[in-house]
């Protein structure tokens, strides 16, 4: 079972380090590409946000492939959103890294100019739970049931 408990101060903060996915990983092996360096990211995690999103200026530098495109709505507008495939690990927690997940390439509005993207429901509804306890200041996030049991729940789910 893997988890991430962490502090709330301002906003609901996920570290992170965005990759290429391990497939095109090897493709660029294969063809004598250099590996782009994993790039640290934090992400705010947003459950109103339908799709998950990363800054264009960290997907430059990654020169992930393209998954393709989706109308994204946002506070000020709605736009179309060229998608990008990555993987994301999570130093620091015990969470499984996310192998392919198609993010948003989309700019962060000023007021979070220090964050590199959003986490959303594409990638929270992933996760066995997402638990936000206001009055404790903290988010949990689990990946996978735990207790007793839970290799049972594994063995038979569809």
């Amino acid at each position: 079972m893997g988890l991430l408990r962490a502090a709330v101060r301002d906003r609901l903060i996920l570290p992170a380090r965005t990759l290429l996915p391990l497939d095109v990983e090897r493709v660029f092996r294969m063809l004598g590409r250099p590996i782009p360096a994993p790039i640290a990211v934090r992400l705010v995690i947003d459950t109103g946000s339908k799709r998950s999103s990363i800054v264009p200026s960290v997907l430059n530098c990654l020169l992930p492939t393209t998954a393709g495109r989706a109308v994204v709505e946002t506070t000020f507008a709605s736009a179309e959103s060229e998608l990008l495939w990555v993987r994301l690990e999570f130093p620091g927690a015990s969470l499984a890294p996310e192998p392919h997940l198609a993010v948003a390439r989309l700019p962060m509005p000023p007021s979070l100019r220090d964050y590199h993207g959003v986490v959303g429901r594409d990638l929270l509804s992933k996760w066995e739970s997402f638990l936000y306890e206001g009055g404790r200041g903290r988010f949990t996030i689990r990946d996978s049931a735990g207790g007793l049991l839970s290799w049972l729940k594994r063995s038979f789910s569809p």
